[in-house]
Order: structure tokens, then C-alpha cells, then sequence
């Protein structure tokens, strides 16, 4: 079955569900993109402190957070 036949008979069968399952599948799915918009966003401020020079080495650190 290709990508256009399986979304065919998704939206066919959402029809025929109950709103229950609907919201529960909204949610997945809306929790999901938010979870992907924060790790790309954390992953896009990393790779800008790189290139910054915004890093402490594994010692540093562990010397800041002795005290």
C-alpha cells in the first residue's frame, strides 16, 4: 500500500470514529510536533554556542559547581 492508499483509508475510517479517539489522536500528534519544535530549537542554540565559543570544558564545569 503506497503513502496516498494509507491516507485514504485513514480519513475513511476517522469518519467513523468517535470524537474520543479523534481527540486522543490530535493530542499524539499536537504533542509530538511541540516536542520536535523544542528539540530542534534546543539543538539550533547549541550549535550557535559552538560557534560562538559559548562551551566550558568538562573540568571547568566541574570546578563552577564544587562550591
Amino acid at each position: 500500500m503506497n503513502v496516498a492508499e494509507k491516507r485514504d483509508f485513514i480519513n475513511n475510517h476517522l469518519h467513523q470514529e468517535d470524537e474520543s479517539l479523534i481527540n486522543q489522536f490530535y493530542e499524539t500528534l499536537r504533542k509530538e510536533e511541540i516536542l520536535k519544535t523544542k528539540l530542534i530549537s534546543r539543538a539550533e542554540k547549541s550549535e550557535n554556542d559552538i560557534l560562538t565559543g559559548k562551551v566550558f570544558t568538562r573540568t571547568e564545569i566541574e570546578l563552577k559547581t564544587k562550591d
